[in-house]
């Protein structure tokens, strides 16, 4: 009897072995691709370019509700009423004589940017943290940025994101990670970062494949997966570690249509069988990494918001920028809004706003996609437009061109907020005086976004 028994477990053994085997002597199983696993940070560059998957979808699936101890508070407002916080909002908050602030008079001099902000009806903040792969709080992924710490030389003294959102909260405004995806820092500044972090690395490695230079400035290569895994990580770590509301992407994404930027990869690409025009694979790469973010937030948390902020300029954003603004506002599993940046008047000759704006409602098929209205003062601040042919001079002749912009946004049915940049055309960020050329035009914009309701 014992030794039937042995056959038989030799025998089932013998069954299953073929299962367990690597996958190069398994054709029949599909290959790993960059959804199922996260490749080595040191992996060497792959001879041929990894083909995107023309046929990718986004990843729907609902995440796993957080456990009682990682739930956070999150805090978004039905009708959004943002103001960006740019890098050079904030520099000379951040640092003062090349190195960071003390900790005592940052915190003094934020209280006052935040209650600027409040105290002119908006409740959301929409914070920058990354603009060049660098880092506004201790990464282990970016370097430390220079417009923190003083200089990409120098290291943090202290974390200012937990006190910015702690100050932030406790007044009722949300926060949103503000993030630009592909630029990098210039060929000159990434000499002066530490070897240790990643894109320093590729910059001797693998310039002009995953990073590559363009007018003086690096740009990650989304054609790659490790980059757009980059970018991933580096929000993982964002979202995992900080309170944040929303995360929130600027507009840089390609910066040329020139062939010569991703040649290599595109080569590849066709070698291999793509049939894709150039355009049509640069828009696939770009919606691969957003699909990626989306479902990485949505993972760490389902109440966070993402959202997107092409230009206005429609054209421009598809044909230029290649973000293919079409799909994501169509489909599950891209965004949760789209903020176009609407940076032009009523009396633009080609993009007046009121068209441009319903030009981007319109573009929306998917009801739970929001729209929200980006908007400046920087033309009240110069009183004028050289591109507005003849409206160029619209804002010289009025004082109330954004405020009669946003009556018009309560008209779009998908509208659910506005978002204005920036704070320096309100305030100096280190005086706190008002702005005195664009204050009329902000009284009566103040006026009513206090009361509006979309």
């Amino acid at each position: 009897m014992k030794h039937i028994l042995k056959a038989l477990i030799l025998f089932t053994m013998i069954l299953l072995l073929p299962a367990c085997t690597d996958n190069k002597n398994n054709p029949d199983k599909p290959p790993r691709t960059f959804e199922d696993t996260k490749e080595s940070s040191n992996q060497t560059l792959p001879e041929k370019t990894e083909i995107i998957d023309v046929t990718h979808q986004p990843d729907t699936t609902q995440p796993t509700d957080p456990t009682e101890e990682d739930k956070r508070n999150i805090i978004n407002y039905k009708n959004m009423k943002a103001m960006w916080l740019s890098q050079f909002d904030l520099q000379n908050v951040y640092t003062n004589q090349g190195k960071q602030r003390e900790i005592d008079d940052f915190s003094k001099r934020m209280d006052v940017v935040l209650e600027n902000v409040q105290k002119n009806g908006f409740n959301t903040v929409i914070l920058q943290v990354r603009p060049y792969a660098d880092s506004f709080y201790p990464s282990e992924i970016y370097p430390p940025s220079r417009y923190v710490t003083g200089s990409y030389q120098n290291d943090f003294l202290y974390d200012p994101l937990p006190i910015i959102i702690e100050k932030a909260h406790n007044m009722g405004l949300s926060v949103h990670a503000w993030i630009n995806p592909l630029r990098c820092m210039t060929t000159e500044e990434i000499n002066s970062i530490d070897d240790k972090y990643t894109i320093k690395q590729w910059s001797k490695q693998y310039e002009g494949t995953y990073l590559v230079a363009f007018n003086g400035r690096y740009y990650l290569n989304p054609a790659y997966p490790m980059p757009r895994q980059l970018i991933v990580d580096g929000i993982e770590e964002l979202l995992t570690r900080y309170r944040f509301d929303g995360l929130h992407m600027d507009d840089y994404f390609y910066p040329t249509t020139a062939e010569s930027f991703d040649s290599t990869a595109y080569f590849s690409y066709k070698t291999e069988g793509g049939t894709l025009t150039l355009k049509q694979y640069r828009s696939e790469n770009i919606s691969t990494l957003v699909s990626s973010i989306y479902s990485t937030v949505k993972k760490i948390d389902r109440n966070i918001i993402y959202g997107i902020s092409p230009e206005g300029n429609i054209n421009n954003a598809t044909d230029k920028a290649y973000a293919d603004v079409y799909k994501w506002c169509s489909n599950e599993g891209y965004i949760d809004y789209i903020c176009p940046q609407i940076y032009f008047g009523l009396e633009h000759q080609s993009w007046a706003f009121d068209k441009t704006a319903n030009i981007w409602s319109d573009i929306i098929k998917n009801d739970d996609i929001d729209l929200i209205i980006g908007m400046t003062f920087g033309k009240a601040l110069s009183k004028t437009d050289k591109w507005a042919g003849s409206g160029k001079d619209e804002w010289a002749n009025n004082t109330d061109v954004m405020k009669r912009c946003l009556e018009f946004t309560s008209s779009l049915e998908k509208c659910k907020g506005v978002s204005v940049f920036c704070y320096q055309y309100y305030y100096d960020p280190i005086s706190a005086k008002e702005v005195t050329e664009t204050k009329t035009e902000r009284d009566n914009f103040t006026a009513v976004l206090k009361n509006t309701e979309w």
